[in-house]
């Protein structure tokens, strides 16, 4: 059976927790063992990444180092979280300098960043570890019918140097979620535009107004409901006039799991799709 590290970061704390059951199920589901991460430390995305970038590379470097500690590739289904750890292991990859200076502190707890880990996200988890035929293999159930309209959000298709797809042109997410049978909803009102979850922080007003432009769109265009990648997403936008899951919840139901286990009760606005 395939191993993967589990990055939670932060998306798995507090009121979020049940998004690594969620995780885990999705894993399971397909048939990989995850291993939980238990030393990792906040990515500081959104916070210390704007003022102090070396923090930022310890931090990280030493997330990833965990995770080759324990011989695995480190995974994250946070668009932040994958944004923030595959810039460190850019920077640490191409600069022999930082890497080594980076060594010298991870050292002192016994630690050292080697740079063989690779950073999944669950787009390119399914697509380049897990492959889509095996992806495929384990759906049991279909959403026909049901309008789905994919949002990506910013973090996993900017910056350019570690999108894990066409920044202008992504179709990963269109690919996994078509074998669920469902019917995509493309090229909606601001279906590129940001959800707002980092600016509820500093400006909550401007958070509501970014968070429900996407929903508006896929509304009007007739989606059933909008499905995303990022737990930070989903928390962002959950609780307006639109639904919207995780992608992993989806997926989860569509492998077998029941809608309450796969925490679709656990959205504020409530999802009323079917499958079969």
């Amino acid at each position: 059976m395939k191993k993967i590290g589990i990055y939670p970061g932060c998306c798995f704390q507090g009121a979020d927790i049940h998004n690594y059951d969620i995780t885990t199920d999705f894993l399971e589901k397909m048939g990989v063992e995850g291993v939980l991460l238990e030393r990792s430390a906040c990515c500081g995305g959104g916070v210390i990444d704007e003022t102090n970038k070396n923090i930022v590379y310890g931090l990280n470097a030493r997330n990833i180092a965990l995770a080759e500690e324990k011989g695995v590739d480190l995974y994250t289904p946070c668009n932040t979280c994958y944004m923030i750890i595959a810039k460190t292991k850019l920077a640490l990859d191409s600069d022999p300098e930082l890497k080594a200076k980076i060594n010298e502190i991870l050292a002192e707890e016994g630690l050292e960043y080697k740079g063989t880990a690779k950073i999944y996200h669950t787009l390119n988890l399914i697509r380049d570890f897990i492959g889509m035929d095996t992806y495929k293999s384990k759906i049991k159930r279909k959403f026909n019918g049901v309008k789905i309209a994919p949002y990506y959000g910013c973090h996993v298709l900017a910056p350019n140097e570690v999108a894990l797809d066409d920044p202008e042109n992504p179709t990963v997410l269109q690919e996994i979620l078509e074998p669920l049978g469902c019917e995509l909803v493309e090229g909606y009102q601001n279906e590129n535009t940001c959800c707002g979850y980092h600016a509820r922080f500093t400006d909550p007003e401007q958070k509501e107004r970014l968070a429900v432009k996407p929903l508006e769109g896929a509304k009007e265009a007739g989606a059933d409901v909008v499905a995303t990648p990022c737990p930070l997403c989903h928390k962002a936008m959950d609780g307006y006039e639109e639904p919207i899951l995780q992608v992993t919840q989806l997926i989860n139901v569509a492998c077998g799991t029941d809608p309450k286990d796969a925490f679709w009760d656990l959205n504020k606005t409530k999802v009323k799709i079917t499958f079969s």
